[in-house]
């Protein structure tokens, strides 16, 4: 997805109970299942970061909360201040939420503590929901149809186009080396190098008018 459409997106996702967790995909890359693993002890509105440290998958019929698999898949990151802020009024949403839902509040068996993105009551929301929540968004706000991994592209991609260095890019998406980084974006950074070169005509002004003899 382009920033227009990303645009829209959110537009359209703004009044969705999960709001938050669409912008935080979008801005930060996250796998959906580091993002569904999320506890507010991992998150620190404060200082503006979070940090990955576990996900959930759905193993054929039971939802899983385990360890990233790789080393740098573990990681703390910043987030905008548009995500603090919307992180800031989902919690305040959860606690509505939890005193609605009285003793029907029913965290999932072995869930963790404090868990950010639950269903309205308390349980864990299952990643493969995800796809079907964004084909109807999509929909919605009238944008070609992407799968929620999609959105971790749409990041890394807007990232390049902002100039971020792919040092960074690879350090906020968890990948395991650079490599990786450079390869998958590789379409990307074609278009960003040839923005560099242009800056640098902008840079070194005009040409030297020729001297006519």
């Amino acid at each position: 997805m382009d920033a227009a459409e990303v645009r829209m997106l959110l537009k359209v996702a703004q009044p969705h109970r999960l709001y938050a967790l669409w912008l935080l995909l979008v801005s930060t890359g996250l796998r959906r299942g580091e993002a569904l693993g999320l506890t507010w002890s991992d998150i620190d509105l404060a200082a503006g970061t979070l940090r990955v440290r576990r996900n959930v998958q759905r193993i054929r019929r039971e939802l899983i909360f385990g360890t990233p698999k790789t080393k740098r898949s573990v990681r703390t990151i910043s987030v905008p201040q548009r995500c603090v802020r919307a992180l800031a009024a989902h919690w305040e949403q959860q606690e509505r939420e939890r005193k609605v839902a009285g003793p029907k509040w029913k965290p999932t068996p072995g869930q963790p503590a404090g868990l950010v993105f639950t269903t309205a009551t308390g349980g864990v929301t299952d990643p493969r929901g995800l796809n079907r929540m964004l084909t109807i968004l999509c929909r919605d706000a009238r944008v070609r149809r992407v799968r929620v991994h999609d959105l971790r592209h749409t990041c890394a991609s807007l990232l390049l186009a902002q100039g971020v260095d792919a040092r960074t890019i690879m350090e906020t998406l968890g990948h395991s080396t650079i490599t990786m980084t450079l390869d998958t974006y590789a379409h990307v950074m074609s278009t960003t190098l040839r923005a560099a070169a242009d800056r640098m005509d902008d840079a070194l002004g005009d040409d030297p008018k020729e001297e006519i003899l």
